[in-house]
């Protein structure tokens, strides 16, 4: 604490000051005792100051806390605005459906919560809005068990930074569809692409040939793009930054943005010089895939359509997820299917068909090469059981 008299704007007046556990606050006074008498009310603020901060630091983090750290901590470490974006839509999925547990302690919320949470989303559904008589209409419809998994994910993955200890209910997870088909024939691939309107096709055929995510390629920027090596370097991707590997195909499309777009720095630039929305390129696709009679075939099965031929053309599992820049191999199995024509080719190989040679290679898959090898291997030998026999054992001296 200290008072004295200072010059302050041309003025002689006399100053306050006070310190109180590293907080500080200044008072100007026209005499002595009047700044003596602001010292004592300033000490008294701060008290106060201090102790609400104490408060603050003793009472239990919610979970609107834990998910704000979480997107921090996301952002942090270089994840895509996609996933961060995630969280917030989950943090606004539980304040319209469960208020309540935004503001429940971290330390409080167990599997009675988390199933709570859940039936709530399953009940309510998704609001979608459909054009009727010329006009948009709210509609209610059930969510998808996707979607559910995707919050559940989220929340998960969050309260697994704060509570590592805590087992979060594997039986909250709704069973999703496997069998819809999220990859495109030839012929489907051209009736899908080729009508849609320049960049949104040019988006989309970067999309399955490179595996990048909408995001990613909505912004992507001039500088990321290095044609003469071939690559894209993403600084913010979902799993964090890396490398894209341009095939020829892809290198010509950006090649062209590029010198179509020079004043730009954005690859795809919108109206004003700003990224083309989320909603802006899902819905001219979505309008493309159904005019080609998909109903159910949306963006981002373009990254699981690219993953899918990758897989089918025999290339092993370590490629395909430095392709999609997945960390696990049981991400990319999630995203990457063996097509029929792979399957119907193994099954004429087990019936001892020749349409089998006309299948896609799939022996340098590690797990193939085991279990081809014993075959091979009595392919090449003599003898009865296509078995040589064995070789005399030379006489012992």
């Amino acid at each position: 604490m200290a008072v004295r008299r200072i010059k302050n704007h041309g003025r002689w007046v006399w100053q306050a000051r006070v310190a109180y556990r590293g907080l500080r606050k200044a008072a100007f006074r026209a005499t002595k005792d009047e700044a003596l008498d602001a010292q004592s009310e300033l000490r008294s603020d701060l008290k106060a100051l201090a102790g609400q901060a104490e408060q603050e630091a003793q009472r239990p983090a919610t979970l609107r806390q834990l998910l704000e750290f979480y997107a921090l901590d996301m952002r942090a470490r270089g994840r895509g605005e996609e996933s961060v974006g995630r969280v917030d839509y989950t943090r606004r999925s539980i304040e319209a459906l469960v208020p309540e547990l935004l503001d429940r302690p971290v330390s409080a919320i167990g599997d009675t919560e988390i199933f709570a949470f859940r039936n709530a989303r399953a009940r309510e559904g998704t609001v979608v809005y459909q054009v009727v008589a010329g006009k948009k209409v709210p509609m209610r419809v059930p969510s998808k068990p996707s979607t559910i998994n995707r919050d559940l994910r989220t929340l998960r993955a969050a309260l697994k930074k704060a509570r590592p200890e805590y087992r979060f209910p594997g039986g909250a997870f709704f069973q999703e569809d496997e069998t819809r088909v999220r990859w495109l024939r030839p012929e489907e691939e051209l009736l899908v692409l080729e009508p849609m309107p320049s960049p949104f096709r040019e988006i989309a055929k970067l999309a399955a040939l490179t595996l990048m995510r909408q995001g990613e390629l909505r912004e992507l920027r001039r500088e990321a793009v290095h044609l003469e090596q071939g690559v894209i370097l993403l600084p913010r991707a979902k799993a964090g930054a890396r490398p894209v590997i341009l095939s020829d195909a892809a290198a010509k499309i950006l090649r062209q943005q590029l010198e179509a777009h020079c004043g730009s720095e954005l690859v795809f630039p919108g109206p004003g010089g700003r990224p083309y929305s989320r909603e802006q390129v899902g819905k001219v696709f979505r309008r493309a895939a159904r005019a080609a009679g998909l109903k159910d075939f949306r963006f981002h099965d373009l990254h699981h359509h690219g993953a899918t031929m990758a897989l089918n053309k025999g290339f092993t599992a370590p490629i395909v997820m430095a392709l999609g820049g997945w960390k696990t191999e049981r991400m990319m199995r999630r995203y990457a299917a063996v097509t029929d024509q792979t399957l119907r080719a193994a099954a004429e190989a087990v019936s001892g068909s020749e349409v089998a040679a006309k299948a896609p290679q799939m022996l340098d898959h590690p797990y193939a090469s085991r279990s081809a090898g014993p075959a091979r291997y009595r392919q090449t030998r003599g003898g009865p059981c296509g078995c040589e026999s064995p070789r005399p054992r030379p006489a012992r001296r």
